[in-house]
């Protein structure tokens, strides 16, 4: 049997037997002596977080639902979309959506809390993959300017959006990195669409892309719909598609038809072709019907599949 002593570091005196779980004080020296490596004594807490709340630079600051929050950098030339971190203990980065508009940013918040609560299968998993409300409501501050207010969680590790990623292609993606793209799309897509919902505006502008883990989040989801006979599945899959062949081509928002690029293999752009251009057959096939024959296809153009790293700016 292997007996251990448990003495203070300080005066080497003995320590009661709870000192090998929790915090205690040396009946000799008054030692605070913790069991972890470092211990934080309360009075050093409230200090720091006394300082984390010190109001350096108000006017930068935006207040909804009672928390504040600090301006980082607008996201758009507009400055309605805004990166913030939020001022206090534990600080976490937000995305802001402002709009003088109350109504478009309540359906929005309402849109987004019945994708995060449907208890449908893979909700833990897809709940991860698409954004995640904070808090919305009326904001002040003198950014702000009497707005109303959508806080969301900012997605780590995303870079952009896909339409960034093509004005830095202008001549169009490796068609191998489509496929990630594509089908992470239908992944959320399915899961969408089985909680009863519709996107019905995807294109690049709405799909942020996480390049080391291969991850694309679908935002812009004001104009979400019920799934109904103007909303439906299969405009989603075939906006996707669309997107996807945009892509592939380089080419920007300009009213035209993108057209599937010659690069493209041909199991690959036969696909694309049917996906982008027949919603029938997406409405029957559905983004797991179509998630597989882009698998069949992938297999049959590049062979059995393997991780690609991918830079969303040319190096």
């Amino acid at each position: 049997m292997i007996f251990v002593s448990l003495n203070c570091p300080q005066c080497g005196a003995s320590l009661p037997s709870s000192a090998r779980w929790r915090t205690v004080q040396c009946l000799y020296c008054s030692a605070i002596v913790s069991p972890q490596v470092r211990t934080i004594l309360a009075a050093d807490f409230r200090a720091a977080y006394e300082r984390s709340l010190a109001d350096d630079n108000a006017a930068s600051h935006i207040v909804c639902a009672g928390q504040r929050y600090r301006i980082i950098t607008p996201l758009t030339s507009s400055a309605s979309v805004l990166l913030a971190q939020r001022i206090g203990a534990g600080p976490e980065r937000v995305v802001i959506k402002l709009s003088q508009s109350p109504h478009a940013l309540q359906h929005e918040a309402a849109i987004l809390h019945q994708l995060q609560a449907a208890a449908i299968p893979g909700a833990a998993y897809f709940s991860q993959r698409l954004p995640q409300l904070v808090a919305q409501g009326a904001a002040t501050g003198n950014v702000a300017a009497g707005a109303q207010a959508l806080v969301l969680r900012h997605p780590v590790g995303y870079w952009g959006s896909l339409a960034d990623v093509r004005r830095h292609y202008p001549g169009g993606i490796d068609p191998r990195h489509a496929v990630w793209m594509w089908r992470r799309m239908l992944e959320v897509l399915g899961y969408v669409h089985a909680a009863g919902w519709a996107h019905g505006r995807l294109a690049p502008e709405h799909l942020l892309v996480h390049p080391a883990d291969h991850g694309i989040l679908i935002i812009g989801w004001a104009g979400a719909q019920r799934l109904s006979v103007k909303a439906t599945a299969a405009r989603d899959l075939m906006q996707a598609a669309w997107s996807i062949r945009s892509l592939l081509d380089g080419s920007g928002d300009d009213g035209n038809e993108p057209p599937i690029a010659a690069a493209v293999p041909a199991p690959l752009a036969t696909l694309l072709r049917r996906a982008s251009e027949d919603a029938h057959w997406c409405a029957r096939h559905g983004a797991a019907g179509i998630d597989q024959a882009l698998k069949t296809a992938a297999v049959a153009a590049f062979g059995p599949p393997r991780f690609l790293h991918f830079t969303p700016t040319p190096r």
